[in-house]
């Protein structure tokens, strides 16, 4: 059954609001190829993960670009990875909302021109703004220079999806046509793409091994069966969503807060072996989920409950996405059993999903 999409005018005038907003980074982001210089150096070490170049392009004039496309929406409560932790109050008066921003979701890719960026926007209730209290997203592309089409998705707290694509081949968007969303219907992995996520180095062969346990698991009597299924290193926790979201991908496990990250430490011979955090998902990184589970792809913890995690800027956070809730009912126990095989402690699983498809 495909999601219920309508048209930008039916969407929520808070949900239009950060639509505007992503467009305007989008054109930033797309004029300043021009004079791009320093876009994939370094910049500084934020609280949650390194940021370059081209963040920092992106986050300049953010504060005024909110105040102009979410003026309504005002006071609000900002928060970003390059602003300060606590956020910043944009507007006089008591915050009422939350706004979080992550205004380049696939910083690498984009910044080597290898692949889409996303700009994420997401809207919750200062007094409880949590991914799970959202009430408002938008997923924005921004493609490459390869590409002139710009992927555009919103959604509201009560299902209302809006789903379109941009041309933007000047900066400026020339035209938009409608985009059918329809997440992929299979009921297995096979043939398809199933990732876990291990884009940054280490703790590769523990998460190696859980992804070979579970198709393992999944196909017990076959041991060609890890030929079967394909994976897609794509450094964008919302380009992975989108592939969930637009049919291109089944199944996404990002698991690596439950692992770390073993590093020898070197002078002359190795002296001694510790663990360091992998590079993980934030809740910056996964504002999406509105967008997703709009769409019809269900979105779980490591553990098989609905995603959840305050609003900030440090929490490291797991999840793991399927394309339709038949194919988490068939895959989700597969799941567990690798993941207490591999990565966790054995513990009672959670019950089964029912079914409702």
């Amino acid at each position: 059954m495909n999601p219920t999409q309508v048209s930008f005018a039916e969407l929520s005038p808070e949900a239009q609001a950060l639509v505007a907003l992503g467009r305007a980074v989008r054109t930033r982001i797309h004029a300043g190829r021009a004079h791009a210089k320093d876009w994939s150096d370094v910049a500084a070490q934020a609280a949650s993960d390194l940021q370059y170049g081209i963040d920092r392009f992106s986050e300049e004039g953010l504060v005024e670009a909110v105040s102009v496309h979410c003026h309504a929406l005002l006071p609000l409560l900002l928060m970003s990875e390059g602003l300060p932790e606590q956020g910043i109050r944009v507007g006089e008066g008591a915050p009422r909302w939350l706004l979080m921003l992550d205004p380049i979701d696939g910083t690498r890719g984009l910044m080597h021109d290898k692949r889409s960026a996303f700009f994420l926007a997401g809207l919750a209730p200062v007094n409880d703004a949590r991914l799970a209290t959202l009430c408002h997203a938008a997923m924005i592309e921004l493609p490459t220079t390869r590409s002139p089409l710009s992927d555009v998705l919103a959604a509201d707290a009560d299902g209302t999806l809006f789903a379109c694509t941009d041309e933007i081949a000047t900066a400026s968007c020339t035209s938009t046509r409608p985009l059918l969303v329809q997440p992929s219907r299979a009921v297995d992995l096979r043939h398809g793409f199933a990732t876990v996520v291990r884009f940054f180095a280490g703790a590769a062969e523990r998460l190696g091994a859980f992804h070979d346990a579970l198709l393992q698991e999944l196909h017990p009597d076959d041991p060609q069966a890890h030929q079967d299924a394909f994976e897609d290193q794509y450094i964008s926790n919302a380009g992975q969503m989108h592939a969930l979201i637009t049919g291109r991908d089944r199944f996404v496990a990002d698991l690596r807060p439950l692992v770390s990250n073993p590093i020898a430490t070197t002078a002359t011979s190795v002296v001694a072996t510790h663990s360091v955090p992998l590079r993980c998902a934030h809740p910056y990184d996964l504002l999406g989920l509105l967008v997703a589970r709009a769409a019809g792809v269900a979105i779980t913890d490591a553990h098989g409950a609905p995603l959840d995690a305050p609003l900030d800027i440090t929490t490291r956070v797991a999840w793991i996405g399927y394309a339709n809730s038949t194919l988490r009912h068939h895959v989700e126990p597969c799941v567990h059993r690798a993941l207490f095989r591999t990565l966790l402690h054995p513990r009672k699983p959670p019950s089964p999903p029912q079914n409702h498809d």
